[in-house]
């Protein structure tokens, strides 16, 4: 900074007035002389180092469960471009689900002096609690915070979307119903279930089958099913790449999508436009997610204080498939 001073002939001050985007309060012969010499002498300010004297950074650390499902990469793609446009930095990390991973890369969130920790998916875990309990800026992503722990959470209300499943399944008569669905551990899933049991009214008769919210977990699930004596299936799946895979298992058997087999998804991912325009789902604007989790980001947490929650409405999207 020094040197970019020296060579335009202004105080480190100014230089640091331009690297913080304060660009209004200088003239613009000034303004265009910072910028030249920064140019000339190829500078870039020690991202380390502010960091390190504000006790913070412009980096915000993004921690998802599966980087290779389409939805949380929409998620992920609103995020950056929300951040981008208030001058932070995005890192995303995959925590493939395990707790483990997830531990380290939040202690490593830390080590970064990341300004705000976004969780999409997040496993309860001891060294989770602890970071949110030091007032680290943690936002929950989907999945909601465990109880006891107090942080803002975006996302959909997983009961009353899966209940409005339900009770479209019930509006259209629909039986030999089968919930794939994700893992119960994870509270998302398990409302999404409970949501979807209630708005059929056929709790006790619909088979359910535990998921994880991958395609091929969902073709494995969809072969052994379509190997009984069932030749007829309503089938509500726990997100729309389980049902890309229930769909190709469904062909593959020989059965007929909506003769035989009956598909509703869930998500609305970008991708059905291109992979799957025929599955009928409950859509979420992932559009949504970037602007509502930077708002939050600019509300630094206090102990004691109530966390704000941003819940997104949810569209039924009905198409060939169910």
């Amino acid at each position: 900074m020094h040197d970019v001073a020296r060579l335009s002939g202004v105080s480190t001050a100014t230089v640091s007035r331009y690297f913080n985007g304060k660009h209004d309060i200088l003239s613009p012969e000034t303004l265009e002389r910072v910028k030249k010499a920064v140019q000339d002498l190829n500078y870039t300010p020690s991202e380390v180092g502010r960091s390190l004297r504000l006790s913070r950074s412009n980096i915000v650390v993004m921690l998802v469960p599966d980087a290779t499902n389409f939805f949380t990469a929409d998620v992920a793609v609103s995020v950056e471009s929300a951040l981008r446009d208030m001058g932070r930095t995005l890192v995303l990390a995959n925590t493939s689900e395990n707790g483990a991973n997830q531990d380290k890369l939040l202690t490593d969130a830390i080590g970064m002096r990341a300004e705000a920790i976004i969780l999409q998916g997040a496993i309860d875990t001891p060294q989770l609690r602890a970071v949110v309990k030091q007032n680290t800026h943690c936002i929950f992503v989907n999945r909601r915070p465990a109880e006891g722990i107090v942080a803002p959470y975006v996302g959909v209300d997983n009961f009353a979307a899966g209940r409005a499943v339900g009770e479209y399944f019930r509006s259209k008569g629909y039986d030999n119903i089968i919930a794939i669905h994700g893992p119960k551990h994870y509270p998302g899933s398990t409302s999404r279930l409970d949501g979807f049991l209630q708005g059929c009214g056929q709790a006790e008769s619909v088979t359910q089958i535990e998921c994880s919210y991958r395609t091929e977990d969902g073709y494995q699930v969809a072969q052994k099913l379509f190997s009984g004596t069932g030749k007829s299936y309503s089938i509500f799946c726990g997100n729309d790449m389980i049902s890309y895979g229930v769909y190709r298992a469904a062909i593959e058997n020989g059965l007929t999508v909506p003769g035989n087999v009956r598909i509703f998804g869930f998500d609305g991912c970008h991708m059905n436009k291109w992979l799957a325009p025929w599955l009928s789902t409950l859509r979420v604007r992932t559009d949504l997610y970037g602007p509502a989790i930077a708002r939050l980001i600019d509300i630094p947490p206090k102990a004691g204080a109530s966390a704000p929650n941003e819940i997104f409405p949810f569209e039924m999207i009905l198409r060939e498939s169910a």
